[in-house]
């Protein structure tokens, strides 16, 4: 298995497709106007696409997001002008610095960004280090600037104060941006980083915000009970406002995602850029390549003082870093967007899908060659930075020493979360839902010998998608990586019903940033609307014969789910109202038990959890 989580730019519901395609894969793209539902753009005409020949001033920005405790380069599927699915290893450390040195030298003041979600999400590399391998990875890069994202609040605020204590440790450099976020008096975190910063860049005076998204945040995730949120938008216009005799240049380091950096884009007075995270988007020219893309890099949009603004984010798990430059006159005005996203892709280990093919076969790698060298192409030849694998040496052997195999997969699992989503391992939507979900529930119907038939489970407790082959102890914790506890609740069937139907409420109402709570599972199905006053209809339920009958709205039902949903988490709100009856230990611990048992994971059989989607 390896890490192959896909972009999570996939149009389920509503206004989100006009959202996006109003972002056209162009580095001249353009929004600007009312986002209700993320709608009302129109073109932001005369951008050029290069730095503008009469720019006052150049700003640089190099750039990753959502790289979730990744220090390796993560496996990707493309698809080949033939129409064959080639494997390549893309990004990771070695790969990503290399593009930062080589700008480096081109330009001595480049900034380097991340914005959020460093930690978590690899549990092999994070339930052993905390954090702590991964601040040496953004010390490797010398981030100039970090934001949390809202992973970093899985922990709470003890969890957040070892991070930013590593941070200081192994990235000295990196300045933690917090402009949103204050705490109690009596909490853990006694560094809670610095409301805005100014900083002179090849003698321009740049004023830099950080915002996260506290409704995700306490949906989701574990804040204390003494932290407080301000407005995103109030809080960076006042701070724009403070700032405004020391800095022409504003930029908003956000993770709030591309729906919801949207929304606000045109609220801000004075920020020029936005850099994101949070919503996974792959934004740039991949769509042609079997890639889910939706978004142009960079998006060019309108503040509300009518000045241009740039905007970009740079996918997820370190397969991407954005480069970004932006012009501006001699007033501190964006006159020019540009820029690109490079995927660095290791070619020399290329294969493809069809069976015989083997890691460095020689018309695979020719294949990937032909991708990089395809005008107007985002892929880039990796060329590794060997003094980043000697400083990560260290805590790869150390994962590694704690791997073993457990079994086989005896196909490939896609862990794709909306209907429409291209699972990367196949290049083609997966209508049902999360395969991956699917599977692991049926091995903890199985080994928890609780006599429940049907699993509940939330779509983004599953990271990443299953590779056919082998199995070991290292998947389990990129698969499942929160440590969830198996629980067993007993609902009526109206109870169920009402629970998928609020969910989706809760999720559709902005679906980039919270598409992770979509129901998947095993021994139900649903229909899923896209629009109307019932998202969730046609609920069944598995019999003992196998085959699928409505589900009945007086009967009780048997049902384990996460302890993570259990408390109401992620739109399960009734969830959290109840208590669990049963607790039948970890997800993993069950994956564990099973295969011990069986050897390989189960072979998916039956309706998926999502048995049809409409409009």
């Amino acid at each position: 298995m390896r890490n192959l989580r896909k972009p999570r730019i996939s149009l389920l519901m509503r206004g989100v497709p006009a959202a996006l395609a109003a972002l056209a894969l162009s580095s001249c793209s353009s929004v600007t106007g009312s986002l209700d539902g993320v709608t009302g753009f129109e073109k932001v005409s005369g951008i050029s696409e290069g730095a503008a020949p009469d720019a006052a001033y150049t700003l640089e920005i190099l750039h990753v997001n959502d790289v979730h405790s990744n220090i390796d380069p993560v496996r990707i599927s493309l698809r080949t002008g033939d129409g064959r699915t080639l494997r390549a290893a893309a990004g990771g450390p070695e790969a990503l610095m290399s593009v930062i040195e080589a700008r480096r030298k081109e330009n001595p003041d480049l900034l380097m960004i991340s914005a959020g979600d460093q930690i978590t999400g690899n549990a092999a590399n994070f339930d052993l280090f905390h954090g702590e391998s991964d601040a040496v990875l953004h010390g490797i890069y010398r981030d100039d600037f970090y934001v949390l994202g809202n992973h970093e609040f899985d922990h709470g605020g003890k969890g957040i104060a070892a991070f930013v204590s590593f941070m200081k440790k192994h990235a000295p450099s990196a300045v933690f941006l917090n402009s949103d976020l204050s705490v109690g008096p009596e909490s853990p975190m006694k560094d809670t980083g610095v409301r805005s910063a100014v900083r002179e860049i090849g003698g321009r005076s740049v004023a830099f915000y950080g915002v996260t998204m506290p409704k995700k945040i306490e949906k989701s995730s574990a804040p204390d009970p003494d932290m407080t949120f301000t407005p995103a938008v109030e809080t960076v216009n006042r701070l724009s406002a403070e700032n405004s005799g020391k800095a022409s240049i504003h930029v908003l380091v956000s993770h709030e995602g591309i729906e919801e950096d949207l929304r606000n884009a045109g609220k801000y007075n004075d920020i020029d850029i936005i850099v994101g995270g949070d919503s996974h988007s792959l934004c740039g020219g991949f769509g042609d390549y079997g890639l889910d893309g939706g978004c142009g890099y960079p998006a060019v949009l309108k503040n509300a003082s009518g000045h241009l603004m740039c905007m970009v984010q740079a996918n997820e798990y370190g397969k991407v870093i954005g480069d970004l430059l932006v012009s501006f006159d001699s007033g501190g005005n964006v006159i020019s967007c540009s820029g690109r996203p490079f995927m660095p892709l290791d070619a020399a280990h290329a294969y493809f899908t069809d069976k015989g093919s083997e890691p460095g076969d020689p018309e695979a790698v020719r294949a990937a060659e032909s991708l990089i060298a395809d005008a107007g192409s985002p892929f880039i030849r990796s060329m590794p930075e060997e003094s980043v694998s000697e400083r990560l040496g260290p805590w790869r052997r150390k994962i590694a020493e704690h791997d073993a195999l457990l079994g086989t997969a005896p196909e490939d699992l896609c862990s794709t979360r909306q209907p429409t989503e291209t699972c990367v391992i196949r290049n083609a939507p997966v209508p049902g839902g999360s395969e991956v979900c699917r599977a692991f529930g049926e091995m903890y119907l199985s080994a928890s010998g609780s006599g429940s038939s049907i699993f509940l489970g939330n779509s983004g407790g599953f990271r990443t998608d299953v590779e056919r082959g082998p199995f070991t102890e290292n998947s389990i914790l990129s698969v499942t990586p929160f440590k969830n506890h198996i629980v067993r609740v007993r609902i009526t069937g109206s109870e169920l019903s009402a629970l998928l139907s609020d969910a989706m409420r809760y999720i559709s109402a902005d679906m980039e940033s919270r598409d992770g709570g979509i129901p998947c599972g095993c021994g139900f199905s649903y229909a899923l609307s896209r629009s109307g006053s019932s998202l969730v209809s046609d609920v069944k339920i598995r019999l003992a014969d196998g085959s699928y009958a409505p589900l009945e709205p007086a009967a009780s039902y048997d049902v384990l789910v996460p302890d993570y949903i259990m408390r109401g988490k992620d739109g399960y709100d009734a969830l959290g109202k109840k208590k669990p009856l049963e607790d039948f230990g970890t997800d993993a611990d069950l994956v564990r038990k099973y295969l011990k048992e069986h050897g390989s994971l189960p072979r998916l059989s039956g309706e998926p959890a999502i048995s049809s989607s409409g409009s």
